[in-house]
């Protein structure tokens, strides 16, 4: 019993053995006790986010949080509630894993002795990062970050603390803090991949290339390590690679990495959020060979996520769009772009913002419509410094087009999505990342 009910680690770390464990220790209890209320707990925190069964953890869950109820059990509460904000998150359930979270928070404040509200805060502010609510999200990561600075906590928290600020200062295009945020997280964990990952797309957003390669070797090295955490390196090395590649041009390593994708998203132990690491790279693997019969089947899956973010890589709606323009409909294109620019307003994403307009520009090049040249020039003050000799040039040929001309590349000027080196911009050829 004991044993079974003891936290040995976070519901989302996979420990072999755990989920039957737990379920042998339930059969020997009251089914509706207060110990039962207890392992019922930490059974729906392990089905959920170590073994992916959404349905069960739910109904799991649920009666932990009536049993904590009855028996005005707050910390039990909290911890039910933080498991039930994790299991949400890691199933996409973005407005769930929101509830889930603050309310786990609100209990937490009158009652110091759970311990919980880290966790809940950590998921409540990924939910609203995603869900753009960024100024939400914001204020709750101002909190990670303090607590993570001002005394001793679990290494992992300390990591989740300069995270969350990575996150939301990157997403608003806050450069300078999110660079300090993740330097302090990394002093601590110098290899750690969650780490990693965001420091590659900042650096190379930024256009320090030399920076971007330096980081993303060590998030390759990090792949190579045995241990839990070398799948999830593997997706979001995949996802990284992939992503820059979209900026800088560069295909490098792609196919290689690709494949571990392929392989890792078909694993039972992959729940939906990190499988969606995979999913985005392989979409934008599609989209870069011009995949059409790929990018439909991606299409497919991302059509359900409209209105999130991926990380700090790219908005849903900017991916479905790249993916439709993959597939030949620009109109249906072109509508995803209009989401995704309406959704970075409002979140205050302006890096994803600009790259949605840059994105737009080449959708409006291509389909050289009536209106669609005079639209492009219009978000042109949105695109990226490093980008805008190619922007201009993608735009002009968008006017000059009319109709049933060709709009191919040939036609005029580079497309926007010949991506250049944003350390020189201009229409010079890619610099290599690795």
């Amino acid at each position: 019993m004991s044993a079974a009910e003891f936290p040995i680690a976070a519901p989302g770390n996979r420990i072999p053995g755990v989920a039957k464990l737990i379920a042998r220790a339930l059969t020997l209890v009251p089914a509706e006790s207060h110990e039962a209320g207890r392992l019922l707990s930490r059974y729906g925190g392990v089905l959920g986010a170590a073994e992916s069964d959404y349905e069960g953890a739910h109904r799991v869950l649920g009666r932990a949080i009536a049993i904590a109820r009855r028996e005005r059990d707050a910390g039990l509460e909290v911890r039910t509630l933080t498991n039930a904000a994790v299991v949400s998150g890691q199933h996409l359930h973005w407005q769930e894993c929101i509830d889930h979270g603050l309310r786990a928070i609100e209990l937490a404040a009158s009652d110091e002795s759970t311990g919980s509200d880290f966790l809940a805060r950590w998921w409540t502010t990924v939910g609203l990062l995603m869900t753009g609510d960024s100024e939400s999200a914001r204020r709750h990561a101002v909190v990670l970050r303090d607590v993570a600075e001002s005394r001793s906590i679990p290494r992992q928290a300390a990591i989740n603390g300069s995270v969350a600020m990575t996150y939301v200062s990157c997403l608003e295009g806050d450069w300078n803090v999110g660079r300090e945020s993740n330097d302090r997280g990394l002093e601590a964990a110098p290899l750690d991949s969650e780490l990693l990952w965001p420091r590659v797309m900042l650096e190379c957003e930024t256009g320090d290339i030399a920076q971007a390669e330096e980081y993303l070797d060590r998030l390759l090295n990090e792949q190579r390590r045995t241990g839990p955490e070398r799948l999830l390196a593997s997706l979001r090395t995949f996802m990284v690679i992939a992503a820059i590649a979209r900026i800088t041009g560069d295909p490098g390593r792609l196919e290689l990495a690709a494949a571990t994708a392929e392989t890792a998203r078909g694993k039972r132990s992959v729940n939906p959020l990190f499988a969606t690491n995979a999913k985005t790279g392989l979409a934008l693997l599609a989209v870069q060979q011009g995949d059409g019969s790929a990018a439909e089947e991606h299409y497919s899956y991302f059509l359900g996520q409209r209105g999130t973010m991926i990380w700090t890589v790219a908005s849903v709606d900017r991916l479905l769009g790249l993916l439709a323009q993959t597939t030949g409909n620009l109109d249906r294109a072109a509508d995803h772009f209009e989401d995704a620019l309406d959704f970075c307003r409002n979140a205050g994403y302006r890096p994803e913002l600009a790259w949605s307009c840059c994105d737009y520009g080449d959708i409006l090049a291509e389909r050289a419509g009536q209106g669609d040249g005079a639209k492009g020039r219009g978000f042109a003050r949105r695109v990226p410094g490093h980008l805008q000799g190619t922007w201009d040039a993608s735009i002009d040929r968008a006017g000059e087009c009319t109709p049933g001309s060709d709009p191919s590349p040939d036609a005029g000027g580079p497309s926007l999505s010949q991506r250049v080196d944003p350390a020189r911009g201009g229409s010079d050829p890619p610099h290599r990342i690795g």
